[in-house]
């Protein structure tokens, strides 16, 4: 774990050596934060059945030829006949306007991602391994726009809830980390690049986004079909 963590004052194990209560900022960062995406990629082998399942669905409606409704997590219903090809109806503005916020708020996410480990490089502290969380976001940003269904939508916000409980934990532990208000480098004695009370901030930020997240996935839930 020293590896992926350097000049951590709280040392390198999971019980920080300058307040016991609490996990250290390295094993939150190489441990407990990627699990989150790790739960949710060991997951992910499950949809696939459902997966299969839905596209054969879909081919045997379109080659029915029936009238039938064909639903889209941002769009509002679409009627389809056996005489026409393309939709006969739009996507409503608050449906497009929601799906612009969500891809927007994903953005920033990766954003924030990029900001903290970026900081956290520069302060010569080590990144651990949050960089595996861009895999996960990105899975999830993926299956988003390519499968409209609810299960999707229960498989990613299980992702933002779980991403979202592991950031609380690291901003509780920030929060009651000793030093005061700015991170000592260990063994040099003089303040960091990253102070505690900036990194207070990205992960508060990234919590309230992930929050979000997982609220706009119920957009349109109505209109999904189960897979």
């Amino acid at each position: 774990m020293v590896t992926f963590c350097k000049n951590r004052p709280e040392g390198f194990g999971p019980h920080s050596s300058l307040h016991p209560s609490i996990p250290t900022t390295c094993f939150l960062d190489t441990i407990l934060t990627p699990s989150a995406t790790w739960f949710y990629l060991f997951l992910l082998p499950f949809l696939l059945p459902l997966y299969a399942k839905s596209l054969r669905s879909h081919n045997d409606k379109r080659a029915s030829g029936s009238d039938k409704y064909v639903t889209d997590l941002d769009e509002a219903p679409i009627l389809r006949s056996e005489w026409d090809d393309e939709p006969t109806s739009k996507p409503g503005f608050f449906a497009r306007a929601l799906s612009a916020l969500y891809y927007l708020l994903v953005v920033a996410m990766l954003g924030m991602m990029a900001l903290e480990i970026a900081r956290l490089s520069m302060a010569d502290l080590g990144i651990g391994l949050l960089p595996f969380t861009f895999g996960g976001i990105l899975v999830a940003l993926i299956l988003r726009a390519s499968w409209q269904a609810k299960v999707v939508r229960l498989f990613n916000i299980t992702y933002w809830v779980l991403l979202a409980g592991v950031m609380s934990v690291k901003l509780v532990a920030e929060f009651q980390e000793e030093g005061g208000k700015e991170r000592r480098v260990k063994g040099h004695g003089v303040v960091g690049n990253y102070p505690t009370s900036d990194e207070i901030i990205d992960v508060a930020t990234i919590i309230g986004l992930e929050a979000v997240l997982g609220l706009l996935e119920f957009g349109g839930w109505s209109r999904l079909a189960w897979y």
